[in-house]
């Protein structure tokens, strides 16, 4: 039997390469995923298994029933503003009503054009410059995005305490009538 060795420092760098990825597509778009997965499957497990609560199994499963209500509701709405919200800022940016001094200063004066850009491009300078650019406004779209979806949070609360009880009485209810029988 061979044991095969495997050195940290090459899983440190995995998983340094793999949050590096994660970063770079990340966003908030995949933030919402992350937090929404989270909410839908761990919580509720954590929940019903809770070894320190001292509440009952019944109010276990009300709440644990609440986190995956909860998350796809959160996932929707977030996910609807963010669209709408992407969708008006790639407008305004083609319709030239944002722009970024950094970009017009570098279409001016091609030294000012990121050295990582410029090596990406084979130092094709427009193609560089336009790389730069949609950098740019996709991290203006992030940056909005969370402020976006923070400001979405109390609208959420509010439509999840409404719809929630009604799944909940169903989810909970029917289970009940399935051990009654």
């Amino acid at each position: 039997m061979t044991v095969m060795k495997v050195s940290a420092p090459k899983i440190n760098q995995h998983i340094a390469t793999s949050l590096e990825r994660f970063s770079q597509n990340g966003g908030e778009k995949i933030s919402n995923y992350v937090n929404a997965a989270g909410k839908a499957v761990i919580a509720p497990f954590v929940i019903m298994n809770n070894p320190f609560t001292h509440k009952d199994e019944k109010d276990r499963e009300w709440a644990s029933v609440k986190q995956p209500v909860e998350a796809v509701i959160t996932l929707a709405m977030q996910l609807a503003a963010l669209s709408v919200l992407y969708k008006s800022v790639d407008s305004l940016i083609k319709r030239g009503k944002i722009s970024f001094k950094s970009i017009e200063n570098a279409a001016k004066d091609a030294s000012l054009i990121p050295e990582k850009f410029l090596k990406a491009c084979n130092n094709n300078k427009d193609q560089a410059l336009k790389m730069y650019k949609a950098q740019c406004n996709e991290i203006l779209k992030d940056r909005l995005g969370a402020v976006v979806s923070m400001f979405t949070y109390v609208p959420v609360l509010a439509v999840s305490n409404r719809v929630f009880p009604k799944i909940a009485q169903k989810l909970v209810n029917k289970d009940e009538n399935k051990s009654d029988k």
